[in-house]
């Protein structure tokens, strides 16, 4: 057996997927790894020994991998100067900055490593591998700080090579060293190499549930009277109004908006600027959220009222007029970038409270069931545990009793809370629960493990 130990000193990865480079890369890549490691062989002198135990290693079979959990991830967008491309671009003031990724990852485990179970270096390969492995000294970016070792053992792995794997590794492969010396020789970037499929057998698969919500479509204000978190009936009611009476110009209108008939429809939320630090709760937009089970004649209808309201503005009864725009999936903010509100999470906290479909009764349902009863509306199992009260955790969610919860005064008053929900599966949102949630009360934010 050979092994090659990595431990991230800072216990964080800064390396980006080689597919998508706002995303963080969990486990690391061997192919990042043997690039590490070639880059110690020719910042050393290119000693022919070295060059041996690499090639070596370069014709192993791909390792199996022992790497810890990784984390929810964290990326970071930053503009910098581009590269210049003409005569009198030199200077970074006077080129044209674009964005760039920083992405992290802060894994369960702080040491990562690779095995090779059939393969036993001699002892000449076996000492320069190690000599290279104590010169890396970052794995990904400069400020990934590693300590990389030969080990005398290693745990079981968790990942292996498989045809039915869902993880694509690249990994060395046969010439891969003399590929690296040439590209660096014509001043050209890495291809990504071989890729091979992993499967993770350590852990059980994980299954990911969904709610009866599926698309969103954003919109941002750009110009108009700020509004709380508190309004945020105030202005769902206004968009629902406005999309009303767009769909319906021509004298139809489709269930999917009204749902009068019984069958699923559309719900409005308020986008809040909150569970951040400074966060105030200001409202920066709005979502119209589909059903999953609608039609694609339903849906374009829809889409096209949302055009509709995109082109004329959002008129907000008593408060003043907006004007707004579909917001694309690069936004910097994170309020507005639909991942914020799906992404797959155990632990859901309420943004807006939940409205219970009815008062908690001492020989009746308790405040827990009632929530459990919600959550199967949504189409999700019970939570493995509830929390309630009338205060949320979220930096800029104020109490339950700051929020205006009816929109209209007629209407029966109805309790609310603020929940954290946490189910034993991962669950996919977008996320609204109880009595107002076609309104955007109850519109839950998964938890984040930053």
């Amino acid at each position: 057996m050979f092994a090659l130990e990595v431990e991230y000193l800072l216990r964080r990865s800064f390396a980006a997927s080689f597919r998508d480079r706002s995303e963080a890369e969990w486990p690391p890549h061997p192919a990042r790894l043997f690039s590490a490691l070639a880059a110690g062989y020719f910042e050393n002198g290119s000693v022919d020994r070295e060059r041996r135990a690499l090639e070596w290693l370069e014709n192993q079979p791909a390792p199996l991998i022992h790497a810890g959990e990784a984390s929810e991830g964290t990326r970071t967008e930053a503009f910098v100067p581009a590269n210049y491309v003409k005569k009198g671009d030199y200077l970074p003031a006077v080129r044209n900055r674009q964005p760039r990724w920083f992405p992290a990852q802060s894994p369960s485990e702080a040491v990562v490593h690779f095995i090779w179970p059939r393969s036993e270096p001699d002892v000449e390969t076996s000492t320069s591998l190690d000599e290279l492995a104590r010169r890396t000294a970052y794995l990904g970016r400069s400020c990934s700080v590693v300590r990389v070792r030969v080990a005398p053992d290693a745990p079981t792995p968790n990942y292996e090579p498989s045809a039915q794997g869902t993880e694509i590794l690249r990994v060395p492969n046969a010439g891969r060293l003399k590929e690296l010396e040439q590209l660096f020789a014509a001043d050209q970037r890495p291809t990504p190499g071989a890729q091979v499929r992993y499967r993770n057998i350590g852990v059980r698969p994980i299954l990911t549930l969904e709610t009866t919500f599926d698309q969103m479509a954003i919109f941002r204000k750009v110009s108009g009277p700020d509004l709380p978190i508190e309004a945020s009936v105030t202005l769902t009611a206004a968009v629902r109004m406005a999309l009303m009476a767009n769909a319906g110009k021509d004298g139809t209108l489709t269930p999917l908006l009204h749902g009068h008939d019984g069958t699923p429809h559309c719900a409005i939320a308020a986008l809040p600027f909150v569970g951040r630090k400074y966060a105030d709760g200001h409202l920066m937009g709005f979502a119209v959220i589909l059903p999953r089970q609608s039609g694609a004649a339903e849906r374009r209808a829809v889409l096209s009222a949302c055009g509709d309201l995109s082109r004329n503005g959002l008129h907000v009864p008593e408060i003043g007029d907006w004007r707004i725009e579909p917001e694309e999936s690069a936004t910097l903010a994170n309020t507005l970038r639909a991942s914020t509100w799906i992404r797959p999470a155990c632990t859901w906290r309420s943004v807006t409270p939940v409205l219970l479909d009815q008062f908690p009764k001492k020989n009746g349902r308790t405040t827990e069931e009632i929530l459990a009863l919600a959550c199967e509306r949504a189409g999700l199992p019970a939570p493995m545990s509830i929390h309630h009260q009338p205060y949320s955790d979220l930096e800029g969610v104020p109490p339950v009793p700051a929020f205006r919860l009816r929109r209209k005064s007629d209407e029966r008053p109805r309790w609310g809370v603020h929940v954290r929900l946490t189910f034993h599966d991962m669950v996919r949102g977008p996320l609204l629960l109880g009595a107002g949630r076609f309104f955007g009360l109850g519109l839950m934010r998964p938890e984040s493990s930053e």
